[in-house]
C-alpha cells in the first residue's frame, strides 16, 4: 500500500480504536512538525494526543480552535482587564486577538472607560495527557531516513512515545537500527485487529532537557540542547 493511503487508515484505526497499550485517543492529526532549532526538520507523520484529565472539560468549552496567541496572553479569569496589556503589540493586534478568542467562547470582551478589555469566560483546562508520534514505513525495504527520524525523536523528548507502523516483516535487524524506546507495528488491514505489536514502545522522558539533532554524516553528528521549556 502507498504510504499516503497506509496513513490515512492507520489515522482513522488509532482515532477510533485508541493507541494499543497506551489508550484512547483525544484527537489524531496528521503532518505535525516537532522540531524547535530546525524549523522544519522533522514532521511527524500521525500525532495522537492523549486525552488528559480535563479533556471533557475541553470539548465542552468550544469546538473552535482557540488562537495560540491567546492561549498564550495571560488573561485573567473573572476581572477584566485592558485588551492592550495582555496582548504584545500594536492595540490593533490586540482588538483583533480579543475579538477572535471571543468569537470562540473563551473570552469575554467589554468596553470600559473608553478601552477594550478582556477576560477569560473560564480556566483553560489541562486536557493534554501525552503525545504519540507514528512514523508509517509501510515497506522497511524503503526506510529513506528513518533511523535518524527516531533517533531525533527519542533524544529530543517531545514526544511521550515514539512508534514505527509498517506492513513489513520486522526482523531482529529492524529493532536493532531503531532505539530501544521505539515501539514498533505490524499493520494488516485486513486483520479485525489490524495492529501487532511488535515492540512496545517505552515513554520518554520529557519533564528535561533533550537533544535535537540537526543534521548527521558519516563520522559526525550535529546536536543542539533543547530545554524542556522550549
Amino acid at each position: 500500500m502507498r504510504e499516503f493511503g497506509f496513513e490515512l487508515r492507520l489515522c482513522a484505526h488509532l482515532e477510533a480504536s485508541g493507541v494499543p497499550g497506551v489508550g484512547d485517543v483525544g484527537v489524531v492529526a496528521r503532518q505535525l512538525g516537532t522540531s524547535v532549532h530546525a524549523a522544519g526538520g522533522r514532521i511527524v507523520d500521525a500525532m495522537c494526543v492523549l486525552p488528559g484529565p480535563e479533556y471533557g472539560e475541553r470539548v465542552e468549552l468550544t469546538s473552535d480552535t482557540i488562537p495560540p496567541a491567546v492561549l498564550d496572553a495571560v488573561v485573567p479569569v473573572g476581572e477584566f482587564e485592558r485588551a492592550t496589556r495582555v496582548f504584545d503589540g500594536p492595540p490593533e493586534r490586540a482588538h483583533a486577538l480579543a475579538e477572535r478568542g471571543a468569537d470562540t467562547g473563551f473570552l469575554d470582551v467589554a468596553r470600559r472607560n473608553g478601552q477594550t478589555v478582556v477576560r477569560q469566560t473560564t480556566r483553560y483546562p489541562e486536557w493534554v495527557g501525552g503525545l504519540v508520534g507514528v512514523e508509517n514505513k509501510p515497506d522497511l525495504g524503503t526506510p529513506g531516513s528513518l533511523d535518524a527520524q527516531m533517533r531525533h525523536d527519542a533524544s529530543l523528548g517531545v514526544l511521550d512515545y515514539a512508534i514505527v507502523a509498517t506492513e513489513s516483516h520486522v526482523t531482529r535487524a529492524h529493532l536493532n537500527r531503531l532505539p530501544d524506546a521505539v515501539g514498533v507495528w505490524r499493520v494488516d488491514f485486513e486483520d479485525d485487529d489490524p495492529i501487532e505489536v511488535v515492540r512496545a514502545p517505552s515513554r520518554l522522558d520529557t519533564s528535561g532537557p533533550g537533544l535535537e539533532v540537526l543534521d548527521a554524516e558519516p563520522g559526525k553528528t550535529n546536536v543542539r540542547a533543547v530545554t524542556a521549556a522550549a
